[in-house]
């Protein structure tokens, strides 16, 4: 539409200047500009490419656009009609050597705004795969997410150019038109976008609950806030350009085009632009001060949350005259499925001494050291497998975890086996989540290019 003035434009131009001054700052303050190699990335596949390149030229198409429009309208002035109105020169009245620029703007315009939809809908189906893992982890190229995120890009990519085709007959109502395409399609986006951040602090409690490093939960943290201001900077992007979009198609008094609104609406949709998409950078390529300081949040290890144990030896069960079986016997008739034996005390009382031990005299007991309640007592040996079954030795009737199993008597004495399962290392979230960087930048052992 020629009911934009050029004043409005020149804000889109400075705008678009000053973003891309900040994003090759920002890009020089993150890696040197690695990030645009061809292998750059934990997974340097299709995908990777695909989001860095179709985002970075986002920013130069924009200021293509906003810079030429912006020149060209102050070169055409401004238009008096003869109740004494002053607005933009109808594109009716334009030179035609500065109107067959119109059009090829126009396209251009229309393929950074698929881009940009590409951009943020890879972002908003992203977290939702992220939201919605369970027991079963998934794969982010196969699930139901990423089809819905390529489905989107044909459609976005496509849909836009074609828009400014089949409208090209009629400059006035081509941008209009491409208006309304892009913020419809960007308004839902956002919509959407609102159901991601009401679940992301339950995301980031789950993370942090599942050991996460310190680094990995602040990142996630500053992610949230950023995207509750992005969201806020989105609806200012697309609501004002779609009321004037639809003003201009629908309405035949024109009650916002041709008025100062116009102007008012076409600058909030620049700010709201720029502003969100110099956020999108900030979220997919994020820099840490305190790692660009030197500095290094380290996590607990597993070892150090554990309980503090006793290093006892292991008991030497072949030097005394024990009727139970060695420990070492048995693990050769079942060494496969068992790798602890738990020797019976005299019943009543759990902390009575063992009965070689009793024959061993009292000095040789109360050199015994006992281990804290909850820390594995001597009369356990482990082999380092990541199998935890437990073996019980009882002359006694099994209990309810061993009723349905048939018992392995060995000297008489029957042993009970219980198998437990190893559960997943991170049961309510992705594992992905857990070494998170960026949207865009996969794990070589999580994804496939």
């Amino acid at each position: 539409m020629s009911s934009g003035s050029s004043s409005a434009y020149l804000l889109w131009a400075l705008l678009s200047v000053c973003f891309f001054s900040f994003m090759l700052i920002h890009l020089w303050s993150y890696d040197k500009f690695k990030c645009l190699r061809w292998d750059s990335g934990r997974q340097p596949g299709a995908f990777k490419r695909v989001m860095t390149y179709s985002y970075f030229m986002t920013v130069p198409l924009l200021l293509i656009f906003s810079v030429a429009l912006s020149a060209l309208k102050y070169q055409e002035g401004l238009f008096v009609l003869p109740d004494g109105t002053i607005m933009p020169r109808p594109y009716a009245f334009w030179k035609p050597n500065h109107l067959r620029w119109i059009l090829p703007l126009y396209f251009v315009l229309s393929i950074a705004w698929s881009l940009e939809l590409v951009t943020h809908l890879e972002e908003l189906t992203f977290w939702l795969f992220l939201l919605h893992q369970g027991p079963r982890k998934r794969e982010w190229f196969h699930c139901w997410e990423f089809r819905a995120w390529y489905l989107g890009n044909i459609a976005a990519i496509l849909g836009l150019p074609l828009t400014a085709l089949i409208k090209r007959d009629n400059l006035e109502t081509c941008e209009a038109w491409i208006f309304v395409a892009g913020s419809s399609a960007g308004t839902f986006t956002t919509i959407c976008f609102l159901y991601v951040l009401a679940h992301f602090p339950r995301f980031i409690r789950s993370v942090k609950a599942e050991g996460a490093e310190p680094d990995v939960v602040v990142r996630l943290a500053t992610f949230y806030n950023l995207n509750l201001i992005r969201v806020v900077f989105r609806f200012l992007f697309t609501v004002p350009l779609l009321t004037f979009a639809l003003d201009g198609l629908t309405d035949e008094s024109f009650l916002i085009v041709g008025s100062p609104i116009a102007d008012i609406l076409l600058m909030m949709g620049g700010i709201g632009c720029f502003v969100s998409s110099a956020i999108t950078m900030l979220v997919f390529f994020p820099r840490s001060m305190t790692s660009e300081a030197g500095y290094r949040a380290h996590a607990l290890s597993q070892a150090s949350k554990a309980q503090p144990q006793i290093p006892n030896e292991l008991p030497d069960y072949e030097r005394h005259g024990s009727p139970l079986p060695s420990p070492k016997s048995m693990m050769s008739v079942e060494r496969a499925r068992m790798t602890s034996f738990n020797f019976p005390r005299p019943e009543g009382d759990p902390h009575a001494p063992f009965e070689d031990d009793i024959e061993a005299g009292p000095q040789h007991y109360h050199q015994r050291p006992r281990p804290p309640s909850g820390s594995p007592s001597d009369d356990t040996m482990w082999d380092g497998s990541t199998r935890k079954p437990t073996a019980s030795t009882s002359q006694a009737s099994p209990n309810e975890n061993y009723r349905n199993q048939m018992p392995l008597f060995v000297d008489g004495t029957a042993i009970y086996i219980e198998d437990v399962s190893p559960s997943p290392p991170y049961p309510l979230v992705h594992p992905y989540a857990m070494n998170f960087t960026s949207p865009i930048d996969l794990l070589e052992d999580s994804s496939a290019s």
